[in-house]
C-alpha cells in the first residue's frame, strides 16, 4: 500500500474551506430569517391610519360608445391614504360588478403618490366585458351597476386600507370589429358629433367608406363629412366655386376645406352613401324614406300598404328593426317605399331576391343591416322581442 503524506498547509486549507462553508450556510439562513422578520415588522397602528376617500363623480351613469374609446370616461379623485408615518404606498383601483364584494375585482390602475386617475372609455369597456365573461353573463350590452374602491397597501404582509365604495351605472358597447369610420355631421345631428352617424371602412383600408344615414325629419337641410369628431381631420363638403350638384345627384366631388359648403341636395330620409377619402368622391348608392317588413305571415302583405309594418331605425347601431310573431314556414322579405326588394338566405345573408322562410314559430325582433352593400344581413332574435 502506498502512503501519501500531505503537507501541513494543505490540511489547514481544507479545514478553512469547511469553516467558510459553514459560515456561508449560516449567513443564508440568517438572511432568510431577517427577511421574514422584516415582513412581520412592516405593519401599522390601525388607530392612526386613514383610508383614502373617493370623491363621487359629477355623473354616475355612463353610456359608452366605441367611437370615443380613447376619450376619458371619468376621472377619479381621492384624498391620500395615511398609515401614520411616511410609508411608500401603492394604491390600486378595484372594479367589479356590484353586489359581489369585489370577489373578482379587476385593477383598473395602480398608482403611488397620485390622488387622481383618468379612466378611458376603451379601458373601461374592455374590463366590463372581461367581468361579464368571468361571471358567465352574456354580453347583452345593457346598463349594469358596477362598484369601485381603492385598496392602499404598504406591504403584502399588512392588510390594505380600503376606501369607500362608489357605485356607477354603465352601459358598455360591443367588442366586435371597430371599423375605421368617417362622420356625417349636419343639421340632423345639431352639427355635433354626439348623435352623428357614420360611414364605415368595411375593407379596413381607411379609404373606402359606406353606410346608411338616417336624416330623420331634417332631411335635405345639409351635412358634411369629417374624419374625426372635430373639424381638424377632414372637413369634406361642396366646392363653392363649382356648379351646384343636381338634386339626388348620383355622385358629388367634394373638397377638403374649412370653407367647403354643406351638402344639401338629398331630400330622402335614408341614404346609403359611399365615400372615397382619397378621390373625395361621394356616391349615392341607395335612397328611400321607409323600409317595410312584408310577406305571407298573418298581418303582413307583399306591399307597403300597412304603415304598422314599417321598420324602425336604431341610430346607435345604424340598423332597422321590428317585432313580429310568425308561424312556422311563414315567408318574408323587406321592401322600401320606392320599390327596392331585399331577400335572403337561411344563414342571415340579405343579398338575394329569395323569400326568407321562418323555420320555427315564435315572436322575434327582426334586425336588418344595410350598411355594407357587399354583406347586408338580417337577424331573427327571440330574446330581444319587446325590448326597449
Amino acid at each position: 500500500m502506498r502512503v501519501i503524506n500531505l503537507p501541513f498547509n494543505f490540511k489547514v486549507e481544507q479545514n478553512m474551506k469547511k469553516l467558510l462553508n459553514y459560515i456561508s450556510v449560516l449567513g443564508i439562513a440568517l438572511a432568510f430569517t431577517a427577511c421574514e422578520n422584516d415582513l412581520e415588522k412592516v405593519t401599522y397602528n390601525v388607530e392612526s391610519t386613514k383610508a383614502a376617500v373617493l370623491a363621487t363623480p359629477a355623473t354616475t351613469s355612463y353610456v359608452l360608445e366605441s367611437r370615443y374609446s380613447e376619450n376619458t370616461a371619468f376621472t377619479l379623485e381621492w384624498t391620500a391614504p395615511d398609515f401614520g408615518y411616511d410609508a411608500i404606498v401603492t394604491t390600486t383601483i378595484d372594479f367589479d360588478l356590484a353586489g359581489n364584494d369585489f370577489a373578482n375585482a379587476i385593477q383598473l390602475a395602480s398608482v403611488s403618490t397620485a390622488t387622481s386617475q383618468e379612466i378611458t372609455i376603451g379601458t373601461l369597456n374592455a374590463n366590463i366585458l372581461t367581468l361579464l365573461r368571468t361571471y358567465g353573463i352574456e354580453e347583452d350590452f345593457s346598463a349594469r351597476d358596477f362598484e369601485i374602491r381603492l385598496s392602499s397597501s404598504i406591504s403584502e404582509a399588512a392588510n390594505p386600507l380600503l376606501s369607500n365604495v362608489l357605485t356607477l351605472n354603465i352601459t358598455p358597447y360591443s367588442a366586435d370589429i371597430q371599423y375605421p369610420e368617417v362622420y356625417a355631421v349636419g343639421d340632423y345631428s345639431g352639427w355635433g358629433w354626439d348623435t352623428a352617424q357614420s360611414l364605415f371602412s368595411f375593407s379596413e383600408d381607411a379609404v373606402n367608406f359606406e353606410g346608411i344615414i338616417d336624416f330623420g325629419e331634417n332631411k335635405g337641410k345639409g351635412f358634411k363629412l369629417t374624419g374625426d369628431t372635430n373639424w381638424d381631420n377632414g372637413n369634406w363638403g361642396l366646392d363653392g366655386s363649382a356648379a351646384a350638384p343636381e338634386a339626388e345627384a348620383p355622385s358629388i366631388q367634394l373638397i377638403n376645406d374649412g370653407g367647403s359648403g354643406n351638402i344639401a341636395c338629398y331630400s330622402h330620409r335614408y341614404y346609403r352613401f359611399q365615400f372615397n377619402n382619397s378621390t373625395l368622391l361621394l356616391t349615392n348608392n341607395l335612397s328611400f324614406d321607409a323600409l317595410f317588413l312584408v310577406g305571407s305571415a298573418s298581418g303582413l302583405t307583399w306591399d307597403t300598404s300597412k304603415p304598422e309594418n314599417e321598420m324602425q331605425f336604431d341610430p346607435e347601431r345604424q340598423r332597422f328593426y321590428i317585432d313580429y310573431t310568425f308561424a312556422a314556414n311563414d315567408e318574408i322579405k323587406f321592401l322600401t317605399d320606392n320599390g327596392t326588394w331585399f331577400g335572403g338566405t337561411s344563414d342571415g345573408g340579405l343579398n338575394t331576391q329569395d323569400n326568407i322562410k321562418i323555420a320555427t314559430a315564435g315572436s322575434y325582433r327582426i334586425y336588418v343591416n344595410l350598411n355594407n352593400s357587399s354583406n347586408m344581413t338580417y337577424e331573427l332574435n327571440d330574446e330581444d322581442y319587446g325590448a326597449e
